[in-house]
């Protein structure tokens, strides 16, 4: 029953805006497509992000490296460098101690995909040899880096920091 001189209401419906159709899934995307987008800027696309240095962060420099390079023929390659790359970083320079951080860079250019961790320097210069048994718990990232890479480097030193960085050369599919 409803009081005198008022109407029943009908039940509030929220409003929902009318949606944009969708597009095409990413799957859907073609390569010379992607292809063409990297080859408008030259040099390639690059991107970079900062991390707190802390081990609690490889995670996120992981999914940053993958989320960029989803649907690349050599994402779960990057994902590990940049793993072993930062984790390197933390472990053997100031990126490591109380303030540090790490920043990784991912530059994709059509024929080759860079990644690259920046660290906070005072620490020793990278080595990509292997220094330790295989079976060793330590001490075998940056031999991991050389063999999954097609290029492996450094410039910098202990005052300004380190760029180590790794180039994996993208072949053509048949």
């Amino acid at each position: 029953m409803t009081p005198t001189g008022s109407r029943p209401h009908a039940p509030a419906r929220p409003y929902v805006p009318r949606q944009r159709e969708a597009g095409p899934p990413a799957a859907l995307v073609r390569p010379e497509h992607v292809d063409a987008t990297i080859g408008l800027h030259p040099g390639g696309l690059t991107w970079r992000r900062a991390f707190p240095g802390t081990p609690a962060q490889i995670p996120g420099a992981r999914y940053f490296t993958r989320y960029l390079l989803a649907g690349s023929s050599h994402q779960d390659d990057a994902e590990l460098i940049v793993a072993e790359l930062a984790t390197n970083a933390l472990r053997h320079t100031s990126s490591g101690h109380t303030q540090g951080t790490f920043i990784v860079e991912i530059i994709q250019a059509v024929t080759a995909t860079t990644l690259a961790v920046y660290d906070c320097g005072w620490g020793g210069s990278p080595r990509f040899t292997p220094r330790h048994r295989v079976d060793a718990d330590h001490g075998r990232g940056l031999a991991i880096v050389a063999a999954l890479a097609d290029e492996t480097g450094f410039e910098g030193d202990d005052t300004v920091g380190h760029r180590v960085w790794a180039t994996i050369h993208v072949r053509s599919t048949p």
